[in-house]
């Protein structure tokens, strides 16, 4: 599973750098070969909603599904001869992906119970290295070559397949009569709000780091440099995580990490010290995706589907970016570290708001069906929140 993040990550990250090459393939304009990202985003959107639905057919079903989607996805773009197939084929790609990023997010929180903080982070540090990697091998391929990045995907996609015939059972349902779909509702929203602020700061570094560091007198290749620090600091935390957090809970983890990124922004304010606070707020990003996961499902136990909708909607994040540049255009450059410290502290309270909360009890049926070790683990959760 491990190696299936690391083809989401690599795919996601491959559409940029071979833009280029697929202008001069398909003889396209940069608007339209910019499509081919829209397309899988809305292909991942599709696939993380459906993904309850597909889920019911089985664990192994599931991921013969998902991988050999995103493989069919893959080998199509790369082989394409026309630009709309290769949309098509970008689009089946995303469908995939979003089965992926979801459902198997879910089956580690459920098969490793207490201990999915860690595994979670693991997980997420494997997409990191996709992407990193993805984008490294399509630079590394000549031309219009850049297809074989694609292919690598498909190859490996269809690889992991090998690995899931001893995968069996399905996803843990309960009944939902007695649920206090008043206090499930209020805290969906919460964590919600929490997930596009913090996936917003996310990208919002990404892809602004670099401009408030030339406004800062760096050279433009320095300060991407510094960028891919960033990036790296996200990935590393992740892998750091993993071996510890069985020792902590997953909500002191998200808390903690959270400060971090805040001090980090604060800090990216002075010059000097700017590239420094970024890196800082890459490592308290780092784990927020996975741990607030886990933070989800403890305080939202046995409630279907609720992963699927907190993902789908965290893909809003990507858009706050916008909102800094329309900031940049109104007050400069120096405003940048300002609206993301803004995001973060927003990111801080609305947590600080779901901790406050008390987690919702699972229904009596879903503990009574959870093996002996889950029931155990929800009861040390509840203790823990």
């Amino acid at each position: 599973m491990c190696v299936s993040f690391v083809v989401i990550g690599a795919l996601q990250a491959m559409y940029g750098p071979a833009v280029p090459a697929m202008r001069e393939r398909f003889g396209l304009s940069s608007g339209e070969v910019g499509l081919a990202l829209s397309v899988h985003f809305v292909g991942a959107l599709l696939g993380v909603l459906c993904t309850p639905r597909l889920r019911r057919v089985g664990n192994r079903l599931f991921l013969v599904s998902a991988l050999t989607t995103i493989a069919v996805g893959c080998l199509g773009f790369a082989a394409a001869p026309v630009w709309p197939l290769a949309l098509a084929a970008a689009f089946v790609a995303g469908i995939g992906f979003g089965w992926i990023d979801v459902g198997v997010n879910e089956l580690f929180i459920e098969f490793y119970g207490a201990d999915s903080t860690g595994v979670l982070n693991l997980l997420h540090g494997n997409f990191g290295v996709g992407a990193v990697l993805g984008p490294l091998l399509v630079g590394a391929l000549p031309g219009r070559n850049y297809m074989w990045a694609f292919v690598v995907c498909a190859v490996l996609s269809l690889a992991v397949l090998a690995s899931v015939g001893s995968v069996s059972g399905g996803p843990r349902t309960a009944p939902t009569g007695d649920v206090r779909w008043a206090a499930v509702g209020r805290m969906t929203a919460l964590f919600m709000i929490f997930f596009v602020l913090h996936v917003g700061v996310e990208s919002g570094i990404g892809g602004w780091e670099t401009s408030h560091l030339v406004s800062l007198g760096w050279a433009t290749g320095s300060a991407a440099m510094a960028t891919s620090t960033f990036w790296l600091a996200m990935t590393a935390v992740r892998f750091a995580i993993s071996p510890v957090a069985r020792h902590f809970t997953a909500q002191s983890i998200l808390m903690a990490s959270i400060a971090v990124m805040t001090a980090g922004l604060v800090l990216a304010h002075w010059g000097p010290a700017a590239p420094v606070g970024y890196f800082l707020a890459g490592l308290g990003v780092g784990p927020l995706f996975p741990t607030g996961l886990v933070w989800l499902t403890e305080k939202l136990p046995g409630i279907p589907g609720i992963t699927s909708y907190v993902i789908a909607l965290s893909m809003l994040g990507g858009v706050l970016p916008s909102v800094v540049g329309g900031s940049v255009e109104r007050w400069g450059p120096d405003v940048i570290p300002t609206v993301l410290a803004v995001m973060s502290f927003g990111a801080l309270l609305v947590a600080l708001a779901v901790r406050s909360l008390p987690a919702l009890s699972a229904p009596e049926s879903s503990a009574a069906s959870a093996p002996p070790a889950e029931k155990s683990a929800r009861t040390s959760h509840g203790t823990d929140t």
